[in-house]
């Protein structure tokens, strides 16, 4: 107890005279800082790295009605110093800074520079936030911390637990916003000792004119705090009959949804739970700490509705309720899958990506809530790597079907800011883009710095060609021109990396039939290069990817130590075979396709793939493997990164030097 009261004794005087963290690179003026005025911030970059700039970009956090939030600040320069006047809004309790130099961040290794704030309206007391702000930002235990501010374990709960108790003390209003926090902290500091004053929070939260929120934190003290089921039930009790149709009741329907398989079941059931627990009724903290995900009951309705045809345009009724979190995920399933396996309606696809792309575009200029802790260059530099990322190609590619051409040419020249070349099919969907437009010179411009970064399609060698034949009259001398586009830069890294790659273990021995039947075995490849890469009729990746692997096969297609077969691996059903066939020969793909085995008891045609993922430890497809010619493997390709050129370079580095190894 003596160790406890010495303890508080000193963050209590820490707290009344310690208003910031004055550093030789940091201080402010005036000294006793307050809300709702103008502060005078002091830079001194530590090093001689910014010396000559005029101005230092920096970010403020402001701890403002309990929550954080971040605006940019540009410093400019004041002497040996930078300067920034920096508003207090009558709501912030505590401030905390970050600088920018260049790619490298100052955020007074990982301490924080942080400024208390006093409040103006009482005499002698902090500022409400200030100190609740300074525990919780950093307590990353907590959830409630700058995200990706400081790195570091945290301070101990019983720090946590002071300064919690101080801003209650010093702040009443605070007191149900914080009681949960509070208790957590006490526990942690305290242990069963803690059980009395658990019991007095518990009991303020759940005074008889308690609004739902505080009734659902006296319900988790109960339950994970006290642990109490009695109280627990209890609680439950007063919070269904006081809400009805509150969080309590919509945990119960929501589990009641989650077990529903029947997908025309769910969809009457999902529409009719988000018509009586409306989202923005909820409480999210519960929602989250139950797994209540809205936005997956969205998607739902969204995916399934348009799959099973529905009258009701689920896209239609709900994108406005979309949040930010979830567009991405949306975005894929409703676009992104289809898009890419060329199934359904095209047209009706476009007309969804240019609803979820609004949808996106709302979020650029309205930032959501629950990213306010990104300042507003961060959110825009966030949000166009993310757009860029998930949504560009596939959007351009639409807007070049629906014959769009100049709009689908402004999403690309935005991509290509993000992507700066690096993406074979953003390069790809502009490249048509720009064609269709007539814009020759651009048309090669672009074509060239693809090829420079090797991330290029088969169509856009097609359009290289067809220019360099218009140039040359014939098409000789095309492929050594085609090279000596590439960086020579690129080619020696690639090199690097394979070489760094290389293995050499023995492959389990495996006998499959091809599209005519006919068996082959590993045994019988002896003395060849042997190229196998697994896929299957479903997966998208293992699909796009075979552009560049009609590149690489076509370029060996004489070479008799060469040889690849397409293994179709882990189909269900027993149709695979057919759709196989056919899609290989609807697209002239010039592949020896060979199909896994089904043993008897086995749901897919998976017998080779899977004893191969045991020998090498390895999973998922795309898969390819590289085998030597006595048999072993040499190199394993995981997955497919984008560009045509790029997979039949890698290929050819693997082939190459596979057949050179003993």
């Amino acid at each position: 107890m003596i160790r406890y009261t010495l303890t508080l004794l000193f963050f209590i005087t820490l707290s009344f005279t310690s208003f910031g963290q004055y550093t030789k690179n940091f201080r402010f003026l005036p000294e006793k800082p307050y809300n709702g005025s103008t502060l005078d911030v002091f830079y001194h970059p530590p090093g001689a790295s910014v010396k000559n700039k005029t101005f230092v970009d920096a970010v403020v956090y402001r701890y403002n009605n309990f929550k954080w939030e971040a605006a940019d600040v540009k410093f400019t320069k004041a002497g040996a110093e930078y300067k920034a006047a920096v508003q207090v809004p009558a709501s912030t309790g505590l401030l905390a800074f970050k600088f920018f130099n260049g790619d490298s961040v100052d955020n007074n290794g990982n301490l924080g520079y942080f400024v208390m704030l006093n409040d103006k309206d009482r005499a002698g007391k902090m500022a409400p936030g200030s100190y609740a702000g300074w525990g919780l930002a950093r307590s990353p235990n907590y959830g409630k911390d700058i995200p990706e501010y400081i790195k570091f374990k945290g301070i101990s709960d019983t720090a946590t637990y002071h300064w919690l108790s101080q801003e209650i003390l010093n702040n009443q209003k605070s007191k149900s916003l914080l009681a949960r926090d509070y208790a957590i902290a006490l526990k942690a500091f305290m242990g069963e000792g803690a059980n009395p004053k658990l019991l007095l929070a518990k009991n303020y939260l759940a005074r008889p004119e308690a609004n739902e929120a505080e009734l659902l934190d006296a319900r988790y003290i109960s339950a994970n705090l006290l642990r109490n089921k009695n109280l627990t039930d209890s609680i439950n009790d007063v919070i269904t009959k006081k809400f009805p149709t509150g969080s309590i009741a919509r945990l119960a329907a929501f589990k009641k949804l989650s077990s529903i398989r029947n997908v025309d079941t769910l969809l009457i059931a999902s529409n009719d739970f988000v018509s009586k627990f409306p989202e923005a009724n909820t409480n999210p903290k519960f929602d989250s700490e139950n797994r209540i995900n809205y936005g997956i009951i969205y998607q739902n309705l969204m995916v399934f509705g348009t799959l099973n045809k529905t009258s009701t345009d689920y896209v239609k009724k709900y994108i406005d309720s979309l949040s930010y979190n979830i567009l991405t995920s949306v975005y894929y399933k409703m676009i992104g899958i289809p898009y890419h396996r060329k199934e359904g309606d095209l047209n009706k696809i476009a007309e969804y990506s240019d609803l979820l792309v609004k949808k996106f575009e709302y979020f650029k200029v309205h930032q959501p809530e629950e990213l306010r802790y990104l300042s507003p260059v961060e959110w825009q530099n966030l949000y166009q790597k993310t757009f860029v990322s998930n949504v560009s190609s596939d959007h351009i590619g639409l807007l070049n079907y629906m014959k769009k051409y100049q709009e689908a040419l402004s999403y690309a020249l935005e991509a290509q800011k993000i992507m700066q070349y690096g993406n074979a099919e953003v390069n790809n969907q502009h490249a048509l883009s720009l064609k269709m437009l007539g814009k020759s010179k651009e048309l090669q411009a672009l074509l060239k710095r693809s090829m420079f970064k090797n991330q290029s399609s088969t169509e856009m060698i097609a359009m290289l060609k067809e220019s360099f034949v218009k140039a040359n009259g014939s098409e000789k001398g095309f492929q050594e021109y085609l090279e000596s586009l590439k960086n020579p830069a690129d080619k020696e890294q690639e090199m690097k990396e394979v070489m760094s790659t290389m293995i050499k273990k023995e492959m389990p021995s495996w006998s499959m039939k091809d599209l005519n039947g006919k068996t082959v075995n590993s045994d019988d490849l002896k003395g060849k290069t042997v190229v196998l890469d697994f896929w299957a009729t479903w997966c998208v990746p293992c699909k796009a990817s075979f552009p560049g692997m009609k590149l690489a096969v076509e370029k060996y297609k004489n070479d008799p130590n060469v040889v690849f077969y397409f293994v179709d691996t882990e189909e269900r059903g027993d149709t695979y075979k057919t759709e196989n066939a056919k899609y290989i020969k609807d697209h002239h793909y010039p592949f020896n396709v060979l199909f896994d085995n089904r043993l008897e008891g086995m749901k897919t045609n998976s017998e080779v793939f899977n004893k191969i993922c045991q020998a090498f430890t390895i999973s998922g497809i795309p898969q390819k493997l590289i085998i030597d010619k006595n048999g072993y493997l040499r190199f394993i390709s995981i997955g497919f990164k984008g560009s045509a050129t790029g997979l039949a370079d890698e290929m050819t580095a693997l082939i190459e030097i596979t057949k050179k190894a003993d």
